[in-house]
């Protein structure tokens, strides 16, 4: 369902206005049911969400997340073959060839990129859900993890990764016969994850929470 947001012209709290991420025209916060957003009168993008179930839905998604992650990290990625020689290759695997290979800038921001900034978003991200979800004392700590858990959002780049592994795997198939392991199908989940975590996760009902 979709509401409106008057725009503000007399004076109050500044905690009941909101500015809009598309204009900037100061509103007025509204009361929203389950399922409600609210749009900007002036531009028409969204001010205000809220999302159905969105704490136990995303706590889910990123408690799933966190476990594909250490799947991919265990399991073989890929495995290639030519002239009767089978070699197997792992994320982890990749970046110690990186290091290696005196490419160790490579290798750390291969292992910062893919595994450590996705998994330090997803576990900030589930320990706070986590916290409200089970009624726990809210904490000061618990406002700086969920604000870092969204400034690491767009850092978090295993969608990117797949996208370049693809490409790789489009042109090496023409010189080895290659087969992806366990770890290939979930870091391609974890993409999938990824986007619903940011369908479901309502940033405002989290806000309140946190504030309260």
């Amino acid at each position: 369902m979709t509401t409106s947001v008057d725009h503000t012209g007399r004076q109050g709290s500044f905690d009941n206005l909101i500015a809009c991420p598309g204009c900037d025209l100061l509103l007025h916060r509204q009361v929203l049911q389950e399922g409600e957003f609210a749009r900007c009168t002036r531009c028409s993008d969204v001010v205000q969400t809220r999302k159905c179930q969105t704490i136990d839905r995303t706590l889910a998604a990123a408690v799933s997340g966190i476990v594909l992650l250490l799947i991919s990290l265990c399991l073989p990625f890929l495995s290639l073959s030519r002239a009767g020689i089978e070699s197997h290759i792992s994320v982890l695997d990749a970046v110690e060839s990186l290091w290696l290979s005196k490419m160790r800038w490579l290798g750390i921001v291969t292992l910062a990129f893919i595994v450590l900034l996705p998994l330090g978003r997803l576990l900030m991200l589930g320990w706070v859900l986590w916290r409200i979800r089970f009624k726990r004392k809210t904490r000061r700590g618990m406002r700086m993890a969920f604000r870092w858990s969204l400034r690491l959002e767009p850092w978090a780049m295993a969608d990117i990764f797949m996208v370049g592994v693809v490409v790789s795997l489009v042109k090496v198939s023409m010189l080895a016969s290659l087969h992806v392991g366990a770890a290939f199908w979930s870091l391609l989940l974890l993409v999938a994850v990824s986007i619903y975590i940011d369908l479901t996760l309502c940033k405002e009902t989290v806000w309140n929470i946190l504030s309260r």
